[in-house]
């Protein structure tokens, strides 16, 4: 069976187009950052679309942390062990496909093959309707070649002073300059009328000192249960699925679904050519 073959089996139709990729990012740790990433995927798994999450935070697994998983293969393993794409698509709760980083290891000093990684990487752009990257906590530069390399980053930030001043510092730096579509979460918001206070004061410093559009995505309420499942392993999605901030999580995945892109979709093919400038 060949690798085309067996994509098909793993995903359940083809996507018609190239997927939409959107970055995931923050400028700090311990935003919540991974948590989104991991169960906005699954809610569009849960829409019925094709999604892949990728976890670009290398030499961790937070992703497969949150999801409860152990990957068999990683992107390690695509670089340096000779393995193929499909080797390494770990599947997850509600049949999510995901792929982890691995090894500790510089992946943008990597010596591989680049032509082999881009014929790797293009399959995945046919298959899945969403692929959503996990970046790391923090601007490193991995993370900053990840998200220079974006057409849409979905950029979280809490109600904290220091989150909201790295994240206009992240924007400024690294997307005030592109055409990027910049996506605003707040998490951790202790109720609506705190959310909106911090959205609105960050929409309009972004928006006077940078003279750029941010878009709204929504917020999520500081809930204990998300501790709770972090340890459980266990995504609240999952674990409290008739929770009130699990259909706040599906109402983001919905927004993001009905999105119109306005921007040419290069795929997530077209990311690494950026990232590494081919």
């Amino acid at each position: 069976m060949d690798q085309a073959q067996k994509l098909r089996e793993l995903f359940s139709k083809p996507s018609h187009s190239k997927s939409r990729v959107i970055t995931v990012t923050g400028a700090k740790g311990g935003i919540g950052k991974t948590c989104i990433a991991v169960n906005i995927s699954l809610a569009l798994k849960k829409l019925g679309y094709n999604t892949l999450l990728i976890d670009a935070d290398i030499g961790f697994s937070n992703v497969e942390i949150e999801l409860g998983t152990i990957s068999k293969y990683t992107l390690y393993d695509l670089l340096y062990n000779k393995k193929k794409i499909i080797d390494i698509i770990n599947e997850g709760p509600l049949g999510l496909k995901y792929i982890t980083s691995g090894g500790d290891f510089d992946f943008l000093k990597s010596d591989m093959d680049f032509d082999i990684f881009l014929n790797n990487i293009r399959i995945l752009d046919f298959y899945s309707d969403f692929i959503i990257i996990d970046t790391g906590a923090g601007i490193n530069s991995t993370v900053q070649k990840f998200i220079n390399a974006a057409d849409e980053v979905l950029v979280i930030i809490t109600p904290e002073p220091t989150s909201i001043m790295d994240a206009y510092l992240l924007i400024k730096n690294l997307l005030a300059k592109k055409n990027t579509v910049i996506n605003i979460i707040v998490n951790k918001a202790k109720n609506y009328n705190e959310y909106k206070e911090v959205f609105n004061r960050f929409n309009s410093v972004v928006s006077h000192f940078l003279g750029i559009k941010i878009n709204d995505f929504g917020f999520l309420l500081e809930d204990g249960r998300i501790s709770e499942c972090i340890k459980a392993q266990i995504p609240i999605l999952i674990k409290y699925q008739n929770s009130n901030i699990s259909k706040d999580i599906m109402e983001i995945a919905m927004k993001i679904s009905k999105t119109e892109v306005k921007y040419k979709q290069d795929g997530l093919m077209g990311i690494f050519k950026k990232i590494f400038k081919r």
